[in-house]
Formats: structure tokens, C-alpha cells, sequence
């Protein structure tokens, strides 16, 4: 069963669900409240460069 988290709305959770694993597992466990997929992809980003 794919993750839902109630506060992502619809394209949230399709960006969210075409990401590897790992980058899924990082934004689960960061806490960070992310408000939009323009917020989240800026997250993603950031984890890329940090790697």
C-alpha cells in the first residue's frame, strides 16, 4: 500500500510517489512540513546536492 499523508494534496502525492525509496524515507522522517510540490521539490533538491 502506497504512503498517504492526509496534509498532501493530489500532485504532492504523485511527485512523492515517483521518487526512489530512500528520498521518500528522507521526507518521512525529516518532520519538515512541506506545503506544496514546488516546496517539496526544492527539498529534493537540496538532499541531491548534500549527496
Amino acid at each position: 500500500m502506497p504512503y498517504t499523508d492526509p496534509s498532501m494534496d493530489w500532485n504532492m502525492q504523485q511527485y512523492f510517489s515517483s521518487l526512489p525509496a530512500y528520498i521518500q524515507e528522507s521526507i518521512k522522517q525529516s518532520g519538515v512540513k512541506l506545503q506544496t510540490v514546488d516546496d517539496m521539490r526544492r527539498f529534493v533538491d537540496n538532499l541531491n546536492q548534500k549527496n
